[in-house]
Protein backbone atom coordinates (compact mmCIF):
# COMPACT_ATOMS: atom_id res chain seq x y z
CA UNK A 1 0.00 0.00 0.00
CA UNK A 2 2.47 2.43 0.74
CA UNK A 3 4.71 1.64 -2.69
CA UNK A 4 1.49 2.14 -4.28
CA UNK A 5 1.13 5.59 -2.56
CA UNK A 6 4.51 6.46 -3.00
CA UNK A 7 4.57 5.46 -6.56
CA UNK A 8 1.62 7.12 -7.52
CA UNK A 9 3.03 10.59 -6.08
CA UNK A 10 6.74 10.39 -7.52
CA UNK A 11 4.36 10.00 -10.92
CA UNK A 12 2.93 13.05 -9.94
CA UNK A 13 5.60 14.82 -8.79
CA UNK A 14 7.08 13.70 -12.66
CA UNK A 15 3.85 15.10 -14.09
CA UNK A 16 3.75 18.47 -12.46
CA UNK A 17 7.43 18.88 -13.20
CA UNK A 18 7.31 17.98 -16.83
CA UNK A 19 3.83 20.44 -17.03
CA UNK A 20 6.05 23.40 -14.64
CA UNK A 21 9.18 22.81 -17.81
CA UNK A 22 6.21 23.00 -20.46
CA UNK A 23 5.36 26.36 -18.99
CA UNK A 24 8.94 27.79 -18.75
CA UNK A 25 9.87 26.53 -21.97
CA UNK A 26 5.97 28.43 -23.04
CA UNK A 27 6.67 31.19 -21.29
CA UNK A 28 10.58 31.33 -23.08
CA UNK A 29 9.34 31.08 -26.36
CA UNK A 30 6.81 33.60 -25.79
CA UNK A 31 9.80 35.91 -24.35
CA UNK A 32 11.97 35.60 -27.81
CA UNK A 33 8.80 35.97 -29.63
CA UNK A 34 8.13 39.17 -28.14
CA UNK A 35 11.98 40.36 -28.82
CA UNK A 36 12.07 39.04 -32.38
CA UNK A 37 8.87 40.85 -33.47
CA UNK A 38 10.24 44.05 -31.84
CA UNK A 39 12.84 43.72 -33.74
CA UNK A 40 10.88 43.14 -37.13
CA UNK A 41 8.87 46.51 -36.07
CA UNK A 42 12.41 48.52 -35.77
CA UNK A 43 13.45 46.78 -38.74
CA UNK A 44 10.64 47.94 -40.92
CA UNK A 45 11.14 51.54 -39.50
CA UNK A 46 14.12 51.67 -40.64
CA UNK A 47 13.90 50.74 -43.85
CA UNK A 48 11.23 53.17 -44.54
CA UNK A 49 13.23 55.42 -43.36
CA UNK A 50 15.97 54.62 -45.32
CA UNK A 51 13.92 54.89 -48.92
CA UNK A 52 13.00 58.47 -47.29
CA UNK A 53 16.50 59.12 -47.21
CA UNK A 54 17.03 58.13 -50.42
CA UNK A 55 14.27 59.79 -51.87
CA UNK A 56 15.24 62.87 -50.70
CA UNK A 57 18.72 62.65 -51.69
CA UNK A 58 17.60 63.41 -55.16
CA UNK A 59 15.98 67.01 -54.28
CA UNK A 60 18.33 70.08 -53.68
CA UNK A 61 15.52 72.42 -52.12
CA UNK A 62 16.04 73.92 -48.51
CA UNK A 63 13.43 72.30 -47.50
CA UNK A 64 14.44 68.92 -48.78
CA UNK A 65 17.64 68.99 -47.97
CA UNK A 66 16.14 70.34 -43.83
CA UNK A 67 13.89 67.32 -44.32
CA UNK A 68 16.62 64.56 -45.21
CA UNK A 69 18.76 65.81 -42.19
CA UNK A 70 15.83 65.14 -39.89
CA UNK A 71 15.03 61.68 -41.81
CA UNK A 72 19.21 61.30 -40.52
CA UNK A 73 18.84 61.90 -37.58
CA UNK A 74 15.55 59.73 -37.05
CA UNK A 75 18.03 56.64 -38.51
CA UNK A 76 20.88 57.69 -36.46
CA UNK A 77 18.49 57.09 -33.38
CA UNK A 78 16.56 53.93 -34.71
CA UNK A 79 20.27 52.20 -35.18
CA UNK A 80 20.70 52.48 -31.22
CA UNK A 81 17.00 51.54 -30.53
CA UNK A 82 17.11 48.20 -32.30
CA UNK A 83 18.49 45.54 -30.32
CA UNK A 84 19.40 42.46 -31.64
CA UNK A 85 22.10 40.64 -34.08
CA UNK A 86 20.14 41.40 -37.08
CA UNK A 87 21.13 45.18 -36.48
CA UNK A 88 24.43 44.06 -38.26
CA UNK A 89 28.03 46.21 -38.02
CA UNK A 90 28.18 45.86 -41.44
CA UNK A 91 24.60 47.81 -42.39
CA UNK A 92 25.87 50.50 -39.87
CA UNK A 93 28.93 50.99 -40.95
CA UNK A 94 27.84 51.73 -44.29
CA UNK A 95 24.92 53.63 -43.19
CA UNK A 96 27.47 55.79 -41.78
CA UNK A 97 29.24 56.14 -45.32
CA UNK A 98 25.65 57.42 -46.42
CA UNK A 99 25.42 60.38 -44.18
CA UNK A 100 28.52 61.21 -45.64
CA UNK A 101 27.37 61.27 -48.94
CA UNK A 102 23.56 61.08 -49.14
CA UNK A 103 22.78 62.26 -52.76
CA UNK A 104 24.20 58.79 -53.92
CA UNK A 105 21.69 56.32 -54.94
CA UNK A 106 23.28 52.95 -55.19
CA UNK A 107 24.67 52.88 -51.44
CA UNK A 108 21.00 53.46 -50.31
CA UNK A 109 20.02 49.90 -52.48
CA UNK A 110 22.60 48.43 -51.11
CA UNK A 111 21.72 48.84 -47.72
CA UNK A 112 18.30 48.26 -47.95
CA UNK A 113 18.95 45.06 -49.37
CA UNK A 114 21.34 44.24 -46.55
CA UNK A 115 17.87 45.45 -44.54
CA UNK A 116 15.59 42.87 -46.13
CA UNK A 117 18.00 40.19 -45.44
CA UNK A 118 17.75 40.75 -41.48
CA UNK A 119 14.09 41.30 -42.22
CA UNK A 120 14.20 37.38 -43.86
CA UNK A 121 16.04 36.22 -41.26
CA UNK A 122 13.74 37.84 -38.62
CA UNK A 123 10.36 36.34 -40.45
CA UNK A 124 12.02 32.75 -41.20
CA UNK A 125 12.79 32.45 -37.10
CA UNK A 126 9.26 33.91 -35.61
CA UNK A 127 7.42 31.52 -38.31
CA UNK A 128 9.17 28.86 -36.51
CA UNK A 129 8.90 29.65 -33.22
CA UNK A 130 5.27 29.49 -34.40
CA UNK A 131 4.00 32.90 -35.77
CA UNK A 132 2.38 31.80 -38.92
CA UNK A 133 1.63 35.87 -39.47
CA UNK A 134 4.89 36.68 -40.76
CA UNK A 135 5.00 34.61 -43.42
CA UNK A 136 5.51 36.25 -46.59
CA UNK A 137 6.11 39.44 -44.98
CA UNK A 138 9.73 40.48 -46.89
CA UNK A 139 8.21 39.25 -50.34
CA UNK A 140 6.05 41.91 -49.41
CA UNK A 141 9.21 44.51 -48.42
CA UNK A 142 10.66 43.49 -51.41
CA UNK A 143 7.61 44.49 -53.84
CA UNK A 144 7.76 47.78 -51.50
CA UNK A 145 10.79 48.43 -52.72
CA UNK A 146 10.19 48.26 -56.19
CA UNK A 147 8.30 51.79 -54.99
CA UNK A 148 10.98 53.20 -53.04
CA UNK A 149 13.58 52.36 -55.88
CA UNK A 150 10.95 53.91 -58.41
CA UNK A 151 10.50 56.78 -56.07
CA UNK A 152 14.35 57.68 -55.46
CA UNK A 153 14.74 57.21 -59.64
CA UNK A 154 11.76 59.69 -60.48
CA UNK A 155 12.84 62.27 -58.24
CA UNK A 156 16.61 62.33 -59.44
CA UNK A 157 15.40 61.94 -63.08
CA UNK A 158 13.19 65.05 -62.77
CA UNK A 159 16.25 67.14 -62.23
CA UNK A 160 17.17 66.92 -65.93
CA UNK A 161 14.94 68.49 -68.73
CA UNK A 162 14.73 65.12 -70.16
CA UNK A 163 14.80 61.52 -68.35
CA UNK A 164 18.20 60.07 -68.61
CA UNK A 165 18.01 56.71 -70.74
CA UNK A 166 19.81 54.68 -68.18
CA UNK A 167 17.00 55.95 -65.48
CA UNK A 168 13.74 55.38 -68.40
CA UNK A 169 14.90 51.72 -68.76
CA UNK A 170 15.40 51.23 -64.93
CA UNK A 171 12.05 52.52 -64.43
CA UNK A 172 10.41 51.37 -67.27
CA UNK A 173 11.18 47.87 -65.71
CA UNK A 174 9.90 48.93 -62.20
CA UNK A 175 6.81 49.77 -63.73
CA UNK A 176 6.33 46.76 -65.40
CA UNK A 177 7.06 44.93 -62.07
CA UNK A 178 3.89 47.08 -60.35
CA UNK A 179 2.05 46.78 -63.64
CA UNK A 180 -0.34 43.89 -60.95
CA UNK A 181 -3.93 44.01 -61.55
CA UNK A 182 -4.28 43.50 -57.61
CA UNK A 183 -2.59 46.52 -57.79
CA UNK A 184 -5.36 48.96 -57.41
CA UNK A 185 -6.02 51.85 -59.67
CA UNK A 186 -4.02 54.35 -57.76
CA UNK A 187 -0.45 52.49 -58.61
CA UNK A 188 -2.10 52.22 -62.05
CA UNK A 189 -2.64 55.07 -62.85
CA UNK A 190 0.82 56.60 -60.60
CA UNK A 191 2.27 54.19 -63.29
CA UNK A 192 1.32 56.39 -66.14
CA UNK A 193 1.42 59.46 -64.67
CA UNK A 194 4.89 59.11 -64.30
CA UNK A 195 4.90 57.48 -67.74
CA UNK A 196 3.14 60.58 -69.57
CA UNK A 197 4.85 63.29 -67.31
CA UNK A 198 8.44 62.12 -66.76
CA UNK A 199 9.92 58.55 -68.51
CA UNK A 200 8.60 59.03 -72.19
CA UNK A 201 8.00 62.69 -71.85
CA UNK A 202 9.84 64.77 -74.48
CA UNK A 203 9.92 67.18 -71.98
CA UNK A 204 10.26 66.35 -68.00
CA UNK A 205 7.06 68.39 -66.96
CA UNK A 206 7.68 67.08 -62.85
CA UNK A 207 9.66 68.58 -59.93
CA UNK A 208 11.96 65.97 -58.05
CA UNK A 209 9.36 67.58 -55.07
CA UNK A 210 6.10 66.46 -56.99
CA UNK A 211 7.60 63.00 -58.00
CA UNK A 212 8.76 62.53 -53.94
CA UNK A 213 5.06 63.26 -53.06
CA UNK A 214 3.09 61.59 -55.84
CA UNK A 215 4.73 58.01 -54.55
CA UNK A 216 5.14 58.55 -50.49
CA UNK A 217 1.83 58.07 -49.71
CA UNK A 218 1.38 55.00 -51.55
CA UNK A 219 4.41 53.69 -49.89
CA UNK A 220 3.44 54.81 -46.27
CA UNK A 221 0.54 53.12 -46.67
CA UNK A 222 1.36 49.66 -48.06
CA UNK A 223 3.85 49.53 -45.19
CA UNK A 224 1.32 50.45 -42.51
CA UNK A 225 -0.49 47.58 -44.03
CA UNK A 226 2.81 45.13 -43.56
CA UNK A 227 2.89 46.70 -39.99
CA UNK A 228 -1.23 45.54 -39.53
CA UNK A 229 -0.04 42.04 -40.19
CA UNK A 230 2.49 41.50 -37.65
CA UNK A 231 0.42 43.43 -34.96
Amino acid sequence: MEVSIALTLAACLVLFGNHLSRVAADRHRKRISAKDIQALRMALEVLQFVQKHRGLGGQRDAAAVAQRLDVANRIDRLWQDWQGEENRPAMRALWQQIRQNPTEFEPHCILIEQLLESIHVLELRLAYQGNPQVTGLCDACRALEDLGRLRGLAVRAANFETCPLDMQVQMRYLCQRLADPIGGNTLTKLVEHLQRNLIDAPRVSLAPAECYALITPIIDERLQGIRHSIA
